[in-house]
């Protein structure tokens, strides 16, 4: 990075715990964004938020043209599905399996084959002077389009952006922290379409009321952002580098270091008035908002040892995780760290932002905790995660409860750094779920399988 780069972004300092991890981002970082490749089929779950499902506007047999409205949202978290591609409709009853919150979610779906060539990510003219809308206004726009928060645990963008509103969030913080190895899809739509994902930030902010903007990026990449310097300066968006230690990405680590705001133990960090969007969500606010095209794409990362071609493609929603890394291996959804193993018939969500076919560590046995201290010297929410490993196999539910369990951010450090082997992150997550069905819950999961 050289000088000039660096000091047209703010340095901010850091938190104690986390780990350097190794970047294995070569192969990817500077890769622009291609189209996906060609695939057979896409299936759109009905409800990509859970809740109620959309209720289908086509039919079987149905042609349908890319960016048509294929099913329109109802109930609880109401989401409008979107043709990412011109097809032909198989089915409105089909399953589509896609990632949620620590497991894949098997839903109905709409499925398209038949389907046109991929098409690449493009500029897209503004059609809507999106700067003269009322506060009011673009929260209701945000309502449409099928946007989504683009992370997990997924919700709709617009009921997201009602939440900043009721608990008075006066920061937004665009998070572009990827700290994971391999992952750079947010890199490379910063890089390639940054103007657009500030544009967006500075849609969602207004919605929301925000009186600070705020953009973080990892301080080793800035160059790459040069030229967003101007629109940021535009639209009043503070520009931020921050040291490369895992997990900086984390919400709660990263508005305590940009704000020094502290949340209380289980809380959000809209508790204390920021809120943090990624890229991707700028990106389609803007795209839906100013262009008019609804979200039904996502810039995902496919890489790993065993992937004989990776990069970062403009993906379809719905489209097969294997279809995408071009193998039948054994797939990551998401980063390494914290990812999820891609069940057969996967398919590309919002929340995807990497498909990852990494070379796998030999199997081994877990041996009983050695006391080495570790995993709580490591732990950036500062645990007492050896402790908690007690608590877990003496199921001692009300002692985890007391020593702030819910705090945990699920990093998967912990795992990681263990010299026993010992699946921590996984006992830790079975503690949390143990405590919020409340008193008198049970594990479902005694044994805690290693992640």
């Amino acid at each position: 990075m050289n000088r000039i780069a660096g000091m047209l972004f703010d340095r901010y300092g850091t938190f104690a715990g986390g780990i350097d991890l190794p970047d294995e981002k070569r192969a990817t970082l500077g890769e622009p964004i291609a189209a996906a490749r060609a695939c057979e089929r896409l299936v759109l779950p009905l409800a990509p938020c859970g809740g109620s499902l959309a209720r289908p506007l086509v039919s079987a047999g149905q042609l349908v043209s890319a960016g048509q409205k294929l099913a329109e949202g109802t109930g609880d978290n109401p989401i409008d599905i979107y043709a990412p591609a011109g097809g032909r409709v198989v089915s409105v009853q089909a399953q589509a399996l896609t990632a949620g919150k620590g497991e894949f979610v098997l839903s109905p779906g709409i499925e398209l084959a038949d389907l046109a060539d991929p098409t690449p990510l493009l500029s897209a003219p503004s059609v809507t002077e999106w700067a003269k809308l009322s506060r009011s206004n673009l929260r209701a726009a945000l309502a449409g389009g099928g946007l989504t928060t683009f992370r997990n645990p997924l919700e709709p963008l617009a009921g997201w952006v009602e939440r900043a509103v009721r608990k008075d969030c006066d920061v937004l913080i665009a998070n572009v922290m990827e700290g994971q190895p391999y992952v750079t899809a947010g890199h490379r739509l910063l890089a390639e379409h940054g103007e657009d994902v500030i544009r967006g930030l500075a849609i969602i902010g207004r919605a929301i009321g925000a009186r600070r903007l705020m953009l973080a990026v990892d301080r080793r990449w800035t160059d790459d952002y040069r030229s967003l310097i101007g629109p940021a300066q535009a639209y009043k968006v503070a520009r931020i580098a921050l040291t490369h230690k895992y997990p900086t990405g984390a919400d709660p680590l990263l508005v305590k270091v940009l704000t020094r705001r502290q949340m209380p133990v289980g809380a959000a960090t809209t508790d204390v008035g920021a809120a943090v969007v990624n890229a991707s969500a700028c990106f389609a606010a803007y795209r839906w908002v100013a262009c008019g095209q609804p979200a039904t794409h996502r810039v995902v990362t496919v890489s790993g040892e065993r992937i004989a071609k990776g990069g970062n493609f403009w993906t379809p929603l719905g489209m097969s995780c294997q279809a995408l890394a071009g193998t039948d291996d054994r797939l990551i959804h998401g980063g390494p760290m914290v990812g999820l193993r891609c069940p057969a018939g996967a398919a590309v969500g919002a929340t995807t932002d990497a498909v990852l076919a990494v070379a796998e560590a030999p199997a081994s046995s877990s041996t009983p905790c050695i006391r080495c201290g570790w995993c709580t010297d490591l732990c950036p929410s500062r645990l007492n995660v050896a402790a908690l490993n007690d608590d877990f196999e003496l199921s001692l539910l009300d002692h985890a409860r007391r020593s702030g369990t819910v705090a945990c951010i699920e990093c998967g450090i912990c795992s990681y750094v263990c010299p026993a082997r010992l699946p921590l992150t996984r006992r830790v997550q079975e503690l949390k779920k143990a405590i919020a069905r409340g008193p008198g819950a049970t594990f479902l999961d005694g044994h805690g399988g290693r992640r």
